[in-house]
């Protein structure tokens, strides 16, 4: 894994970052992660090449959770928001994917919820599980995710090892904004000392978008491929003690940051968000905090996407190279002169 922005020594926005600058600084919170890379060369559906996975987020005990969801655009197929909008709680981890394993993966949740008693006869549960396409790298119609994958992504989470991010799990057959893409995540620390983080799927945007904190990147940059529109996961995670209505409003916010990067949500784009609070406090940070909490943790989580993602090579010799370090320090160069 290739270096964040801030082990590049690169520090955008106002707020402080959090301790681990990521989703676990929101205490309790799990990542973990099941990857498969396997095979080069043509395609062969069902034989691969094979470059996907599963990244779940595993909320603390003791939910279910206020939530909130929203659609930025909505062509995706993503499960379990529809609930979450109209009841307003999250009672599951959150996973991610490719486009066409979404049915595996809420399977094999549930199955590990049976196994271990956690249900009521009768009574269903509605799992998230949200998809970006990895198909220009993977073999996507040979259905490499399994419903048994998902238990080692959980058991990955609870082991709770070092912080992965980039192309791994379901970020490793992603590509954003004409070069690798993957998953990234990224925390901001508000004045009562509640906790604002984020979490994305980046497989989003053109090349000729992307900018860093303002300055234009990927106009300069070269790339091997252009990728057809893609789409984007934001998952927004908070201690602040936050109810749905104001989850709602934080999710909304997740836009600001994500354009920030230059993105427009193209037409053909997957763009949403799911945003849960995990705390309970007897003052909640200013509203204008906590969106600007959200805005820079989405921004900073695509870029570490981006920063830490490393070039690949999949299906049919299709290559999605990395940003390049010099490119991501030359903007930095820039934007420091007009600081």
């Amino acid at each position: 894994m290739r270096p964040t922005l801030r082990e590049m020594g690169i520090r955008i926005g106002h707020l402080p970052s959090g301790p681990s600058n990521s989703l676990r600084d929101i205490s309790g919170t799990r990542l973990g992660h099941w990857t498969r890379v396997e095979g080069q060369g043509p395609l062969v559906v069902g034989q691969g090449p094979v470059r996907t996975g599963v990244s779940v987020i595993v909320p603390p005990a003791g939910g279910p959770w206020p939530a909130a969801a929203h659609v930025i655009n909505g062509y995706g197929k993503s499960l379990g928001l529809p609930q979450i909008q109209e009841l307003g709680t999250l009672e599951s981890p959150v996973f991610f994917t490719n486009t066409l394993s979404v049915g595996a993966v809420q399977q094999g949740y549930l199955q590990v919820v049976r196994e271990r008693g956690e249900f009521s006869p009768g009574k269903s549960l509605n799992v998230v599980v949200t998809e970006c396409n990895d198909g220009y790298l993977n073999d996507l119609w040979g259905l490499h995710v399994k419903p048994e994958d998902v238990r080692i992504a959980l058991q990955d989470a609870e082991a709770n090892g070092p912080l992965r991010q980039g192309g791994v799990g379901a970020g490793t057959g992603m590509g954003g904004f004409g070069h690798k893409g993957g998953f990234g995540t990224a925390s901001r620390r508000l004045s009562t000392g509640a906790m604002m983080a984020a979490a994305v799927l980046v497989n989003c945007g053109r090349a000729e978008e992307l900018r860093l904190d303002g300055v234009p990147v990927g106009a300069v940059v070269p790339r091997d491929d252009e990728l057809p529109d893609g789409s984007i996961i934001i998952a927004i995670l908070s201690n602040a003690g936050f109810d749905s209505h104001h989850l709602g409003r934080l999710a909304r916010r997740a836009t600001h940051g994500l354009a920030r990067t230059g993105a427009i949500s193209a037409p053909g784009s997957g763009d949403f968000v799911v945003a849960w609070d995990t705390g309970v406090a007897d003052v909640r940070p200013p509203l204008e905090e906590a969106f600007l909490g959200v805005v820079e943790s989405v921004e900073e989580a695509i870029w570490n996407a981006l920063a830490t993602a490393e070039d690949t090579e999949g299906r049919d010799g299709h290559r999605l190279m990395a940003v390049p370090t010099a490119a991501i320090m030359r903007a930095e160069r820039i934007r420091k002169n007009f600081a």
